[in-house]
């Protein structure tokens, strides 16, 4: 299918920050692969880095693109203040993310216009990824993880909701009218939380108007550089003990859903003790 062929369903949204390589070499390459290209991609450079700008006015794009810059914030996770600046300039009728250094496979985009097809009331979706963590050190790969699958084929909605399976907002697709906003007070669990207020706002019906698609669609890979594997397990703490604190703002959801917060809140505060990034332990 090629652009202008019919009304685009689908933005996809990159915020990306200082950097351009992985931009081009990771995201932007899986995107010229795909074999449905109606759709729309929105890249936010957060930062007004110029190799990104450079990358985008110099590359012509086979599908329909916006190209937005935002200084970067001094306060809050400019992550999800480049989203939402990509949730409100969009033009799609659903919202799909794609971090710079991350891909999709070349059927995504049109596996997610048939699902989406297929089950019109739903307001959500999310694919099957494959995973890797690596360890990296002054920029090289010095540990290659195990790949797997995340999530398994038998999650369930309750199962993301009480973190019994991985939650990651790659390939993550959800209706844009509506759409709630990412919360910039949150930077380790800001998937988690945007994800929670997306069930929360689906009236009781969550398990109707979410689907879960069992193909997988996402290549990522985590490394010790990014923002989890930099983090440590009291930034866990705090942010998960801000999530407990909240747990009735999100409605939508059964009242128990946080109870095993309080208990990974005391597992991260005593871990917290040990000096090492979160990811490593």
């Amino acid at each position: 299918m090629k652009p202008g062929d019919s009304p685009f369903k689908l933005s996809i949204i990159t915020a990306t920050h200082q950097r351009a390589t992985a931009l081009r070499d990771v995201a932007l390459a899986s995107l010229l692969q795909q074999t449905d290209l109606d759709f729309e991609w929105v890249v936010i450079n957060d930062g007004k880095d110029t190799d990104t700008r450079n990358l985008i006015q110099s590359t012509e794009l086979p599908f329909r693109h916006q190209y937005l810059e935002i200084d970067h914030p001094q306060a809050g996770f400019g992550l999800c203040i480049a989203r939402n600046l990509g949730i409100e300039t969009a033009n799609g009728e659903h919202i799909c993310y794609l971090d710079d250094d991350n891909s999709l496979r070349p059927d995504c985009t049109a596996t997610l216009h048939t699902w989406f097809k297929q089950s019109p009331h739903s307001q959500f979706c999310l694919p099957q990824q494959w995973r890797r963590r690596d360890v990296i050190r002054n920029g090289q790969v010095v540990k290659q993880g195990k790949p797997f699958v995340s999530p398994s084929p038998e999650t369930t909605l309750n199962d993301l909701i009480t973190q019994q399976s991985l939650f990651d907002s790659n390939g993550f697709t959800h209706k844009r009218t509506g759409s709630p906003r990412w919360n910039p007070r949150y930077k380790i669990f800001c998937d988690y939380e945007f994800f929670l207020q997306c069930v929360s706002q689906c009236d009781h019906a969550s398990e109707e108007q979410f689907f879960f698609i069992p193909e997988i669609l996402v290549n990522y890979i985590q490394t010790t550089d990014g923002i989890i594997g930099q983090s440590g397990y009291g930034e866990w703490a705090r942010e998960l003990q801000q999530l407990y604190d909240q747990r009735l703002t999100y409605k939508g959801i059964k009242a128990e859903w946080a109870n095993w917060m309080p208990q990974a809140i005391q597992k991260y505060q005593q871990k917290s003790q040990v000096p090492l990034p979160a990811f490593t332990r």
